[in-house]
């Protein structure tokens, strides 16, 4: 999750500011569990931009420069004529200082998500002084909070897959001063197979965007040699590896510089049972014939109705890398929008 090696990132360096969005009454701009990272030269993240931001910001760096590291502010901010914005609800932010140092919760909270566990975090923010705990199935929760707390964030780790937050009704009379949610990979997992001038473009395109990109290649000194983090490149000269490895739900992009390696990596992939889009770069006539051949090699028919080819959306033409990165990334995002 970028909020938490964002946050790692600039506490090894300098002091730093969490705000979290972790009300919403009305329309807001971003969703609840939003988080920003303010230091004295730098944001990272967003909890929706425009004037709240500007005033987060702002209160962030004054709580900075007044407050002792684990102090903890909760403000309510209302969206219509307090900050001329047009969304007209509110929200509560909550506003944690940090000194220059990795809190004991953080390291164990990155941990616990890396190691594919349902993690929860509760924050108390109803204290001057910040309390966060990280609950995960193995270690159970702290037996001094309250106890409808306790109960929400277990059931939050047993049922992770209901909602990444617990209602207000769920905590009871700790929901003004307790905060429960779910840690979990907000970024859909993507394989692309080819680094040539439209993978480039591929990758450029998808990286600002909710997905975890495993890039593939077997040629040397294609890959960029600054990626971000949401990127991970793979230089094998056995890339069909790569799709039996890649997770459930996964969505698959094919644009290698060989036909042949193409058509093997489709044929690998439509054998799943359990992955998510599968799009070839191509013309309807590179398709009709992969569809035949795959056929012959035993992919049935209705499996292969799952083959996107060609890629990217219909009403943005044009062959250049650019053009046909921005359509694709427009149809994943409304292919897999939930």
């Amino acid at each position: 999750m970028s909020w938490i090696v964002d946050l790692q990132r600039l506490l090894r360096e300098q002091p730093c500011v969490l705000v979290t969005l972790n009300l919403i009454s009305g329309s807001a701009p971003r969703d609840s569990g939003s988080r920003m990272m303010v230091t004295a030269g730098e944001v990272a993240g967003s909890i929706g931009g425009g004037n709240l931001e500007y005033q987060a910001t702002k209160m962030a760096r004054g709580l900075m420069l007044n407050k002792q590291a684990g102090y903890q502010e909760k403000k309510l901010y209302g969206l219509g004529p307090a900050l001329n914005q047009c969304c007209g609800g509110a929200v509560a932010l909550l506003y944690e200082v940090f000194d220059g140092s990795l809190p004991p919760w953080l390291e164990e909270l990155q941990l616990a998500f890396e190691s594919g566990r349902p993690v929860v975090l509760a924050s108390c923010a109803g204290t001057p002084a910040s309390h966060k705990m990280v609950i995960t199935p193995e270690n159970g929760v702290d037996r001094s909070v309250p106890n409808e707390v306790s109960a929400a964030a277990l059931a939050l780790v047993q049922r992770p897959g209901d909602g990444p937050m617990v209602t207000v009704e769920e905590l009871g009379a700790s929901a003004e001063t307790w905060w429960v949610e779910l840690i979990r990979e907000e970024r859909k997992p993507v394989m692309l197979f080819g680094a040539g001038h439209v993978g480039q473009a591929v990758a450029s395109a998808l990286s600002p965007l909710p997905f975890s990109l495993t890039w593939v290649d077997s040629r040397a000194a294609v890959f960029p040699t600054d990626l971000p983090a949401n990127i991970r490149a793979v230089r094998t000269s056995t890339p069909l590896d790569l799709v039996a490895e890649a997770p459930p739900g996964s969505i698959f992009i094919v644009m290698t510089h060989s036909h042949e390696l193409d058509e093997d990596i489709c044929f690998e992939v439509l054998r799943r049972d359990d992955f998510a889009w599968l799009g070839l770069i191509g013309s309807a006539t590179k398709r009709s014939r992969f569809v035949h051949r795959l056929e012959q090699r035993g992919i049935k028919p209705e499996k292969l109705d799952s083959l996107v080819c060609p890629i990217g959306l219909a009403g943005i033409r044009g062959k250049q890398p650019a053009t046909i990165a921005l359509s694709l990334a427009a149809q994943m995002m409304t292919d897999q929008k939930e």
